[in-house]
């Protein structure tokens, strides 16, 4: 009997250990993840310290105050005075005139259409944030490129008050199962005070493939003065935030594809919705100040340094400046590895 017993447990622990592995497996996946953000998240409480983000906040002011952004006209200064007022800007690519949008489109898709059937396999597992591999677009620097044309940089940096730092581009693919998980719930970004986010859709979204929302009401308690938290927001957390009304400024950006979406991505509630009609992948662009407040929240694309390096190294001054940001910060920021996606 006491054969057949041990017989038979070994042939249980042998039967459950597939689902027991993967369980320790993803156990060790989050503790690893956990300790390496370790650094990044004590910069940040040690940047939301009363003394110093009040150093921070009067740095950054006298930064503004002495430097000249860039005069714009026409549509750049409708986005300027548009992501002002409302946090949001929306066009088509080709009503913008903006340089070789057709390609970028065409290329997109190709991508997006490759990389369809590996999203729905990881949305199947449970994956909560889907995006096109960086190494995919490293073969492509066209969609590098694209983010560092001289009028995306005046557009950011009239914004932004200050010389932009260029994060790279990514493209996320959302996938049509309707669920409300990671980035399809209400956040704000956290790499800086303000956040130029550039959208361009790939595919035609209409309110049941996924469009981008904004809530185009401004939290004036994320400061320097108060300091800057995160975390995904409930309706309870908005209605305290925002007011009871917030719904009734809520933004849906439905659009063909090629429609191209400014908004502030650190200042203004967003989210993606979630899609239940058909899958949506878009093109994201990513600006802020070249001395971000949180440098270590930064690097949201997954690009390798290296890439980044190798794409600037044939670029003119000012757009090598916008992509090489991270050179120019402090050892000591340096240091600090970048948070994961």
């Amino acid at each position: 009997m006491e054969a057949i017993s041990g017989s038979l447990t070994a042939e249980a622990v042998t039967s459950n250990s597939p689902g027991l592995a993967q369980r320790l497996r993803d156990r060790f996946a989050s503790h690893r993840a956990w300790l390496r953000d370790l650094p990044a998240r004590s910069a940040l409480r040690l940047c939301n310290h009363p003394r110093i983000r009040q150093t921070l906040g009067l740095r950054h002011a006298r930064a503004i105050e002495r430097h000249s952004p860039p005069v714009l006209a026409g549509i750049d200064a409708r986005i300027v005075e548009a992501l002002n007022r409302d946090g949001i800007f929306v066009a088509s690519l080709s009503a913008l005139g903006l340089t070789a949008h057709e390609v970028l489109i065409e290329q997109g898709m190709l991508l997006a259409d490759r990389y369809a059937a590996e999203a729905r396999m990881r949305a199947a597992r449970g994956e909560p944030f889907l995006y096109i591999p960086p190494d995919w677009l490293a073969e492509h620097p066209e969609f590098f490129v694209w983010g560092v044309q001289d009028r995306l940089l005046d557009i950011a940096e009239a914004y932004i008050g200050l010389p932009p730092a260029y994060d790279g581009v990514c493209i996320n693919y959302t996938v049509a199962d309707g669920r409300e998980v990671a980035t399809r719930k209400w956040h704000r970004d956290w790499e800086d005070r303000r956040v130029l986010k550039v959208a361009v859709y790939l595919h035609s979204v209409d309110e049941d493939g996924g469009p981008f929302q904004m809530i185009k009401r401004h939290d004036s308690a994320q400061s320097d003065a108060h300091g800057y938290r995160y975390g995904l927001a409930s309706d309870a957390d908005l209605s305290d935030r925002l007011g009871q009304d917030y719904r009734q400024d809520i933004i849906s950006c439905e659009g063909e594809g090629g429609t191209a979406i400014f908004t502030d991505t650190a200042r203004f509630f967003h989210r993606g919705k979630p899609a239940t009609a058909r899958d949506r992948a878009a093109i994201f662009y990513s600006y802020f100040a070249e001395r971000p407040r949180h440098p270590f929240l930064c690097e949201r694309t997954g690009m390798a340094r290296r890439e980044i390096a190798r794409f600037a190294a044939k670029m003119p001054a000012r757009q090598q400046r916008a992509a090489l940001w991270r050179d120019r910060l402090p050892l000591a920021l340096r240091l600090i590895p970048s948070a994961r996606l």
